[in-house]
C-alpha cells in the first residue's frame, strides 16, 4: 500500500537512512582497520618463523628442517591470501554501501531543489569519484606491492639459503596468489567505478 509523504516527512526518511546506511559504512572501514592489524601481526611472523624452526629442530633433530620452514611460509601465505581475500568481501560491501548512499543523496539533493553545483549532500557525487578512485588505487595500490614483496621475497631468501627448490616454489605459489589477488581487486574496482563512468 503506497501512502503519501509530503516534503518533510519525505526529506526526515530519506535522510534517516542516509544515517544508517553511513554508519554501517564506518563500522566497515573500522573493521577493515582492524585487517591490517592482523597483517602486521602476520608480517612478524614470517621474519620470526626461521628462528622458531631452529629452536623446534634443536628440541628435536628428527624433524625435517627444510620441509618444516617450507610448510611455515606456505602457512603464513595462506593466512596472508584468506586475510586479503576478506577485505576484498568487505571492499565490496563497502563500494555497495556507497552506491547506495549515492542514491539517497540524489534523492535527498532533488527534496531540496539543490543546483547541481551544489556541494550539499555532495560526499558520494560522481564527479568526486574520479579523484576517489586515482587515490584509492594509489594508496592501497602501493601498500599491497609493498606487502607482496615482503611476503614472496623474505621467505624466498630464506628458502634460497636452505632449499633452492623449495624457494622456487613458494615463489611461484606467492605470485600466483599476488595476480589472482591483484585480477580480483581490478575487476572489483571497475565494476564499483564503471556505475559512474570513471573508467
Amino acid at each position: 500500500m503506497k501512502t503519501n509523504m509530503d516534503s518533510n516527512q519525505r526529506i526526515d526518511y530519506l535522510y534517516k537512512e542516509y544515517a544508517r546506511l553511513n554508519e554501517k559504512l564506518e563500522e566497515h572501514i573500522k573493521s577493515s582497520f582492524e585487517d591490517f592489524k592482523l597483517l602486521g601481526a602476520a608480517g612478524a611472523s614470517i621474519i620470526f618463523w626461521k628462528p622458531i624452526v631452529d629452536a623446534i629442530v634443536l628440541t628435536n633433530s628428527r624433524i625435517n628442517y627444510n620441509g618444516l620452514l617450507f610448510i611455515g611460509f606456505l602457512s603464513l601465505l595462506l593466512f596472508f591470501v584468506l586475510i586479503g581475500f576478506v577485505s576484498l568481501i568487505r571492499t565490496t560491501v563497502m563500494f555497495s554501501i556507497s552506491s547506495n548512499l549515492l542514491s539517497f543523496e540524489q534523492e535527498i539533493r532533488k527534496e531540496l531543489n539543490e543546483v547541481e553545483s551544489s556541494q550539499v549532500f555532495g560526499l558520494n557525487l560522481a564527479r568526486d569519484t574520479a579523484k576517489f578512485s586515482e587515490a584509492y588505487r594509489l594508496t592501497y595500490g602501493t601498500t599491497l606491492i609493498i606487502l607482496a614483496l615482503a611476503i614472496t621475497f623474505i621467505p624466498f631468501v630464506i628458502l634460497c639459503y636452505v632449499d633452492i627448490g623449495y624457494a622456487v616454489a613458494y615463489a611461484f605459489l606467492a605470485l600466483l596468489a599476488v595476480v589472482i589477488f591483484m585480477q580480483v581487486l581490478r575487476k572489483l574496482t571497475r565494476i564499483f567505478f564503471n556505475q559512474f563512468r570513471v573508467f
